[in-house]
This record gives C-alpha cells, structure tokens and sequence, in this order.
C-alpha cells in the first residue's frame, strides 16, 4: 500500500518560493489502477515523485508498506525503488543499446541472478509484444514502440508498484489507447498496482477504476471514475470532461437540459415514456455515449418544450437519470 500523508512541498528559486503540494493525502490499495488528473501545473508529477523518493516533500510523509521512506538510509531506499518502477513521457532509452540490452540493464543495476537474466527479458519483450524488436535500437522503433521497451524495462523487475507519469501524452490517439490496452493486459496478469499522472482524462476512463483531481498543488476530487464523469463536483473536472464529450458549443446561449444515463439505463425507454405521460416536446440536439470500464455513460443534450415539464423532470430523476438545467 501506497499511503501519503499531509504532504506538502515548497519550492525557492532567487529568494521566491513556490508551492508545488499544499498538504496532501493519499491512499492507494494493493493491486489498484488510480488515475491522477489535473491541468499543467497541478502538482501531479510532483506527487508521483514523492511516491518513490526522487524528491522529497518539504512536510508529511510517504509511507510504502508501512515503511517512511524518507527514514531509509540511501541504500535501504535505492533497494525499495526495485518495487516501485516508472515510466515516463519521455522514454529514456540508452540510444546504443539494443531494445534487449536496455530492458536487461534493470536486471543488471539490481544485480540479479545472471542466469535468469535473459528469460526475464524475454518473458517482458513477450509481455509487451516486442519480441521481434529485441535486437532493435531505439532509433529504429516508432513512439509507441519506445514507450513499450520502457514498460518492458520497468517490470522486468517484477516490481510491485508501476508509476506512470504523462506515459501516453507524447503519442497519437491510437498509440495512446494501445498503450492503455497493454497496461491494463499487464494489470490483469501480474496484478501490479498502478499510478497514472496524465492530464488526458480521456485515458483515465479506460484505464482506471478511481480518479484523483489535483488544481494547484491540492486534491479536489477522489471518486470512481464512474461517479466522477456522472458528477463531477469542481470547475477543473467539468471543464476536463467536457473536453471528452464534446459538448456543442451551440447551446450556449440556450436554455437546455443535460440528461446522464446510467449503464442499465442506456436502453431504457424512459424519455419516450416520459414524453408519452407528460405531453412533453423534444428537441434533441446532441447525443454521446462514454465507455467508462465495462460501464456505459449516456449524455443527452435536449430541450423541453410542455406544461408539465418540472413533473417531467421529476419523473427523469426518479428513474436515476442524472437531469442538470442550464439557462
């Protein structure tokens, strides 16, 4: 377990200071895919760095099973980070070792047994599906291929913890979903718990079960990623998602309804019954649906024209649908 608390970390640069964390905490479950949010600037890459002692807080402390880490002496350190590997936006490879020789060089700087060495290799160039670009150097490997030696690297260690900083925010859309869909492949088969700092949350939401929001060094949400697409709270979270639903920017100036269906609400007749009951007219003027896990999240943006709307309304959210007015 990954436990932060009331962490804070201040910054002095030419006699000004900065506060990058204001009093954070934190805790993360054995075997638990967390997504980490926020915009440029919110603290995430510093808190992930907290995580595994490449810097240390100015206040609080990071306990990892059940261990202060920044009461270990710098070898005892260097040792626990053997469980806690990264991956980064930019992939840091040794640009004249082959894909092979890179992935190897963590098992050398731990110091494993030689004679396992190259299985282990193998074993993590099968994981990520680059076992016929072993002898490869980087120069002759596409983006997403860079950033899968990277994570071939990272686990080759059987680490149990993986922090993942802006992993995918380098690479096209595609490269990037792939890159989540190897993640969440190595999840399920080494049951290793992952951290993802990223401020695409659009990968957060086929990646993690529960989403932490940062803005200016704080946490201002953490929820299920469900719950958090269904309802976010702050201004940073709903500008966020947005972004991903592609809300019409048309409707500005008009009053309008936003309907959220729920998963078992997603092919329920509950609108036409409501306009069948409630003589209601409907003007619907965009339509979305997110895959949120194995869940699906309906958006429905529309306007009601009827006498009997506000029972309409009523009649909406009695069938858990999510109803949010804008004028």
């Amino acid at each position: 377990m990954i436990t932060l608390l009331n962490i804070s970390k201040t910054y002095t640069l030419k006699n000004e200071s900065f506060q990058a964390l204001n009093d954070v905490s934190l805790h993360i479950d054995e075997q638990e895919i967390i997504g980490i949010v926020g915009l440029s600037g919110a603290g995430k890459s510093t808190l992930v760095r907290c995580m595994n002692g490449l810097i240390k807080p100015t206040s609080g402390q990071v306990i990892i099973d059940g261990i202060n880490i920044h009461d270990l002496k710098q070898e005892d350190l260097n040792r626990m980070r053997h469980d806690i590997s990264m991956i980064f936006q930019h992939f840091n490879l040794v640009s004249n070792l082959t894909v092979f020789q890179n992935i190897k060089l963590a098992l050398n700087i731990k110091n494993s047994p030689k004679n396992l060495r190259d299985q282990k290799v193998m074993e993590a160039l099968d994981l990520v599906g680059l076992s016929d670009k072993k002898n490869r150097y980087p120069k002759e490997l596409s983006g997403g291929e860079k950033q899968r030696v990277g994570i071939a690297r990272a686990i080759v260690n059987q680490p149990k913890y993986l922090l993942c900083d802006e992993a995918t925010s380098g690479l096209d859309q595609k490269t990037a979903y792939d890159i989540v869909s190897l993640l969440k492949e190595i999840h399920q088969k080494t049951k290793i718990t992952i951290v993802f700092i990223t401020h695409q949350i659009e990968i957060i939401k086929d990646l993690c079960n529960r989403v932490v929001v940062m803005d200016q060094g704080k946490i201002i949400e953490d929820r299920s990623t469900k719950d958090l697409f269904i309802n976010p709270f702050s201004d940073i979270t709903k500008s966020l998602i947005k972004q991903v639903i592609d809300e019409p920017t048309h409707l500005k100036d008009k009053h309008y309804l936003e309907l959220i269906y729920h998963h078992e609400h997603v092919n329920d007749t509950i609108l036409s019954q409501m306009i069948k009951t409630y003589d209601i007219d409907v003007n619907i003027h965009f339509a979305k649906t997110l895959t949120i896990g194995s869940q699906t999240i309906g958006y429905l943006y529309l306007e009601m024209i009827g006498n009997h709307k506000t029972k309409a309304i009523e009649y909406l959210r009695s069938n858990d649908i999510e109803v949010k007015e804008y004028a």
